[in-house]
């Protein structure tokens, strides 16, 4: 039973990432009284779980019930793309004009022309796929429930599914057991050989070697400072950012952000300067082209920290967001795209110091 409820209660950190929002008025507005009705893409009852930014206009959203829309003209207007499934979509990988999402029972999307047209291919798996990394055309990574890593060097036409292979944990009780069968929820590469996992119960996973093998490095994080002294309080981390070989970010519940600068060798929690701390679980951090880092979370939470500080802080988005934002994406150092429940799906073209409300 508790490992039941254990997975239960990590999961609503994802699947308050299912419970949302929707707007069903036109364009991008910096406040959204008084925006004339008119035939829209979005509703309240849309959910977004993640957004690719694919150049300073171009965008794709993904979210609930297999919807997915694409804007060419920065978020005027938002055309309604027909992926043919209503299973829910959790992530988007871009290299190029190539695009793959990945989404509930195992489902892999494809699209050869920028976003489309869609095809589905085999996963190897009928698991929930929470994310999906390409490194270039032909390399590719999926990750998911039940410790799922999925495969391909060949664009997709193949996929390898497999569970990965953790230690042992010490204690014999039903939440040591239920940690060595973790949700992934993110998978990042930097290279052929270098690339990280995080999931749940804190999982930090790294390997060296292409992902045949892989090392659990969330104890680095267990330190007189951060104060956890046990892996069973670590918090689970729903997404990481790739900064460069050597450093990476990664954002969990707790709104504990925890980074790595020596390639995931070890990791430390990042220091928030913030009147009244985070309650509720960031779901996924973001650095722009001018080293700005963003994170975004429940309860309409999104933090940053400017280039050279130290200290994450409270992002001013000049209006309220009442639901969780799951997903932050930035085509340059100044358009930006946030996403999330009730249909909401803000822009920025000024780096973040604005933002506007688009209402498709």
């Amino acid at each position: 039973m508790a490992v039941v409820v254990s997975r239960i209660k990590v999961r609503l950190g994802i699947a308050a990432a299912a419970l949302g929002l929707g707007v069903t008025l036109g364009a991008c507005h910096s406040q959204v009284e008084n925006v004339p009705l008119s035939d829209q893409n979005i509703y309240f009852s849309d959910k977004f779980y993640d957004v690719k930014a694919l150049s300073p206009t171009r965008a794709l959203i993904v979210g609930y019930g297999g919807k997915m829309l694409a804007t060419d003209d920065g978020g005027t207007s938002f055309a309604r793309i027909d992926g043919g499934t209503d299973l829910a979509l959790y992530k988007i990988a871009a290299v190029g004009n190539r695009l793959w999402v990945v989404g509930q029972k195992g489902l892999i999307l494809h699209s050869a022309d920028g976003g489309k047209t869609w095809q589905k291919q085999d996963s190897g798996t009928k698991v929930y796929l929470f994310s999906v990394y390409f490194l270039n055309e032909s390399r590719g990574f999926a990750v998911g429930d039940r410790s799922t890593l999925a495969e391909t060097s060949d664009g997709g036409q193949t996929w390898q599914a497999r569970q990965v292979a953790l230690a042992p944990q010490d204690s014999e009780s039903e939440m040591a057991l239920a940690m060595q069968d973790p949700i992934f929820y993110d998978v990042r590469f930097t290279d052929e050989r270098n690339g990280w996992i995080s999931g749940e119960f804190g999982q930090l996973l790294r390997t060296i070697d292409g992902g045949q093998t892989w090392t659990a490095r969330q104890n680095t994080l267990m330190t007189p400072e951060s104060g956890i002294v046990d892996a069973m309080n670590l918090p689970t981390f729903f997404g990481q950012f790739v900064i460069n070989d050597r450093e990476a970010l990664a954002a969990g519940l707790d709104g504990r952000i925890a980074r790595t600068r020596d390639g995931g060798a070890t990791w430390r929690f990042e220091p928030m300067k913030l009147a009244f701390p985070l309650a509720d679980p960031l779901y996924q951090p973001y650095v722009t082209a001018d080293g700005t880092a963003w994170a975004v979370g429940a309860a309409g939470e999104v933090v940053r920290l400017p280039a050279g500080q130290t200290e994450w802080t409270r992002a001013d988005l000049g209006m309220p967001v009442y639901t969780w934002l799951r997903s932050v994406d930035f085509a340059d150092a100044q358009n930006g795209w946030l996403v999330g429940g009730y249909g909401t799906i803000l822009r920025s073209e000024d780096g973040g110091k604005s933002w506007k409300v688009c209402l498709g």
